[in-house]
């Protein structure tokens, strides 16, 4: 059937059959050509997201003039996917983000005419800007806001005012700062302001609730006792695992750890003499002497006869004086000695082994076999030496042997995998979406329309009474059965009914030709 036969068929139907053709075959184009589109659309990924005004509008401007196409959502701004790395790294040549606020860039639109009052005003401006950009790295944090407030030094004042600072953050829906994080924040905001200490950094956040509390010391050791016992635990009961999974297979053995420890802190102050150790510290001696002698006698011979002793008389004379101290220094130690907290005073662990499986021949199902009890004695010999094993202090290790719920048969763990979803299945369905919708729109819209504009209308023919009736082809006495034969019925009924009078003579004019 060519072209001209179609126009034909179409300009022979009322105008209400070439309307609903008319809107079909529109509805049917547009439809092919919208999913075409959105079939050849390249897919849009963010490039930024959780952005300043001013740093989304400058985006945006930079975008325009590159003649990058985009969309700006409320999640982001968003670009083809294969551009976003390329264009991230465009945008950071420009400084872009600058993550809102205003920095240390203030400086670069000075002039010669700055005041010394402008200039401390932009030094603080940007300080706090500066450390809102630091602030909102976090992945909690959504906007941060900071004031500080810096007195003016004076020569004229004694007793000087420290500066303050307050932070207000505008956390993420659903997020919340631990307080090591809001500790942190204090100490990067007083350890960036020359003066300020912990103490004066208050943190509010969008609810109005202050984060900056000054908890119980107490309250805040046990929270890190807790947490250091727990990661002990932990710890152990890895090591036990990751050296029995080797040995009885993956996901076959279980572990729980339970500590008991010390926090007690313990500080010793020693001091020991050594008595033998005496070492000499001072000396001082003094000594003073001064004699003059005076000999007196009988002068003459009997003093010089032998035998003879003359008697001595006289002064011995002279000054004797002896001074001498002497200073010791006993040996002494003195040590200051603190015991560390944290210690382990007693570990008791459960151990669960998986045992085997073997089918039984005659039900077909997997049998559960224990592990015998050698076996359970080397696994718990070998986790007593990994994880310290005491008897002296206490420790209790037991391993079990139990049947673990099975979820999955172990071939299907091992053929389980990790599957690129991004990669094949989103564009087969991208892809399979299209292709059905053709086809949907190819079997309802399309192939209707072809089988109207396809009809062969009956052949009328002028009967004597002037009317016109369809007047179907004969050969050999047959009606000649086409292949759209329900159509052709189908009109033939419509026309009828349309003009009973022709058909009647129709009728008559054909049982007169057979009666002849």
């Amino acid at each position: 059937m060519g072209l001209n036969n179609i126009i034909e068929r179409f300009q022979k139907w009322d105008n209400k059959k070439k309307i609903a053709a008319i809107l079909l075959l529109v509805g049917a184009i547009s439809t092919i050509v919208l999913l075409i589109s959105w079939a050849t659309t390249p897919p849009y990924s963010v490039l930024f997201s959780n952005l300043q005004q001013e740093d989304a509008g400058l985006i945006i401007q930079k975008l325009q003039e590159m003649k990058v196409p985009f969309k700006a959502r409320p999640e982001g701004i968003l670009v083809p996917a294969d551009r976003v790395y390329e264009l991230r790294l465009q945008l950071a040549g420009m400084g872009l983000p600058q993550g809102g606020g205003v920095g240390y860039e203030i400086f670069d639109r000075t002039g010669l005419s700055t005041t010394e009052f402008v200039q401390k005003v932009n030094y603080k401006r940007a300080l706090q800007g500066e450390l809102a950009r630091t602030i909102r790295s976090l992945r909690e944090v959504k906007d941060c806001r900071i004031h500080l407030s810096i007195p003016e030094k004076s020569i004229f004042t004694t007793e000087e005012e420290r500066p303050k600072a307050s932070v207000l953050l505008k956390l993420l829906p659903g997020r919340r700062l631990t307080q090591k994080q809001v500790e942190g924040i204090v100490h990067l905001v007083a350890s960036s302001v020359n003066g300020l200490e912990t103490g004066d950094v208050t943190v509010v956040d969008q609810s109005g609730n202050i984060l900056t509390t000054k908890e119980d010391e107490i309250a805040m050791l046990s929270n890190s006792q807790i947490e250091y016992q727990r990661n002990l635990e932990r710890d152990i009961e890895r090591r036990v695992v990751g050296i029995l999974e080797p040995v009885v297979g993956k996901e076959k053995v279980r572990a729980k750890a339970s500590v008991t420890v010390d926090f007690t802190r313990k500080e010793e102050t020693l001091e020991q003499y050594d008595p033998d150790g005496q070492v000499v510290r001072s000396q001082q001696n003094s000594l003073e002497q001064k004699i003059t002698p005076t000999n007196s006698g009988v002068p003459g011979v009997k003093s010089n006869l032998p035998g003879k002793r003359a008697s001595k008389k006289g002064s011995t004379g002279g000054i004797r004086k002896k001074t001498e101290v002497l200073n010791y220094e006993i040996s002494k130690v003195v040590s200051h000695v603190v015991r560390p907290t944290g210690t382990l005073k007693r570990l008791t662990l459960a151990v669960i082994v998986d045992g085997n499986y073997h089918k039984d021949e005659k039900t077909g199902k997997s049998v559960f076999e224990p592990r015998s009890a050698e076996e359970l004695k080397k696994y718990e010999e070998i986790v007593k030496k990994a994880v310290g094993f005491s008897a002296e202090r206490g420790d209790a290790i037991q391993v079990l042997s139990l049947p673990f719920k099975q979820t999955s048969t172990p071939a299907e763990v091992e053929a389980a995998g990790g599957f690129d979803y991004e990669r094949y299945i989103i564009p087969a369905i991208r892809y399979g979406t299209i292709t059905l919708l053709a086809l949907l729109a190819f079997l309802f819209f399309i192939r209707p329309l072809i089988k109207q504009l396809s009809v062969k209308p009956v052949p009328v023919r002028v009967t004597a009474t002037g009317g016109q009736a369809p007047t179907p082809e004969i050969e050999g006495g047959k009606i000649q059965r086409a292949i759209t034969q329900e159509e052709k019925k189908d009109e033939v009924i419509e026309w009828a009914r349309q003009h009973p009078e022709q058909a009647a003579l129709l009728i008559k004019q054909w049982v007169e030709e057979e009666e002849s």
